[in-house]
């Protein structure tokens, strides 16, 4: 008990420069940014931005995006996977995507600057957090237009209301995550 009167406690969720953050015409944003030899023109681009670390969990989206891309081995529907991020796991995820056969099919961008540009050349934007406070990167994900599906834990249900303003699977739930991508 810390003694602060309710009436003098308010919630402030986290805001999003919505200059920066912002829908953009992705055809030309993605010829600009993302590399041609991953990224064909009709691309289906799922997106994940976040720190490469165990609670952030990964190596559960590059198995599914693997899972997702094993069920369209001719590449007839070019699903694609940028990862934007670094960290302990970095070097686990590559060996990962390298195991995997697909690697043509994903771009592990590590750290980058041009975020704000980046997220609005996705089609879907994927959190699979095992825990999660407020995601900054789901708001800025919105505020680009992107629809988000991420695990429900945490502040994700305060921001991602399931099946309208995009899709929440259960914690660590590779099927539900893959269904809803």
């Amino acid at each position: 008990v810390v003694g602060i009167a309710p009436e003098k406690i308010h919630h402030i969720c986290n805001g999003v420069d919505t200059d920066r953050f912002k829908p953009v015409e992705k055809a030309a944003a993605r010829a600009d940014l993302l590399p041609s030899d991953v990224f064909p023109p009709d691309a289906i681009i799922i997106g994940c931005v976040g720190r490469m670390e165990a609670i952030k969990d990964p190596l559960n989206v590059v198995d599914v995006f693997v899972a997702l891309a094993e069920d369209d081995p001719d590449d007839q529907h070019p699903l694609r996977l940028p990862y934007v991020g670094n960290g302990a796991l970095f070097s686990a995820v590559e060996q990962r995507v390298a195991a995997s056969g697909f690697s043509d099919r994903v771009w592990l961008a590590g750290s980058r600057d041009d975020v704000p540009a980046l997220l609005p050349c996705m089609d879907v934007f994927a959190l699979p957090s095992l825990r999660e406070g407020i995601s900054n990167t789901i708001l800025e994900a919105m505020a680009c237009g992107v629809p988000v599906v991420a695990t429900d834990t945490g502040g994700n249900p305060e921001l991602v209301t399931d099946g309208q303003t995009g899709a929440l699977v259960p914690v660590g739930d590779s099927t539900a995550l893959a269904a809803a991508l």
